[in-house]
């Protein structure tokens, strides 16, 4: 009898760890909830949206009608190995249903200015990774999803709901 519990509290463990996709953390005093991706844990802190990036001398400016939109996130490796983590696994769909590439003059910007971007990061077990990703895309849309292309080792895309 003892032996069937304990079987039974295994298998409701495992089987709650498997479904659970939301992982709160406390960055910078603010909870936030990750999603579980096979082992790797995204989670989004920050959105912002700039019409500009702001320069030392003078402001970086989009396309015409477009927007710049960055997103602060921290990647936790849950593996058993290293992942490497490039900026061409990301891209954001935006409410449309276009998928638009990381900006590759706002990562230039942030990377210049000292800030950590995703363009290519490795993630060793039980490591976390934070860094930006700079999206640049039409004033008329609104970021929907956050997609992650063919992770390392996994061969699968996942997406993320944006609330913004």
């Amino acid at each position: 009898m003892k032996r069937v519990i304990i079987f039974i509290l295994f298998i409701v463990t495992l089987f709650s760890m498997i479904i659970a996709e939301e992982i709160p953390l406390t960055i910078q005093g603010k909870e936030v909830k990750g999603e579980n991706m096979d082992g790797l844990i995204f989670y989004i802190s920050k959105i912002d949206k700039l019409e500009s990036l702001p320069f030392d001398s003078s402001n970086i400016k989009p396309e015409e009608n477009h927007v710049f939109y960055i997103f602060e996130i921290y990647i936790l490796n849950k593996t058993n190995k290293e992942i490497l983590i490039r900026h061409d696994n990301f891209r954001l769909i935006n409410d449309d249903g276009i998928e638009i590439t990381i900006s590759t003059l706002g990562a230039i910007y942030y990377g210049l200015k000292g800030q950590e971007v995703f363009f290519m990061r490795y993630i060793n077990p039980n490591e976390m990774k934070s860094g930006l990703l700079i999206f640049e895309l039409n004033k008329n849309n609104a970021p929907y999803k956050l997609k992650i292309l063919d992770i390392p080792d996994k061969g699968k895309n996942y997406t993320i709901s944006l609330k913004i």
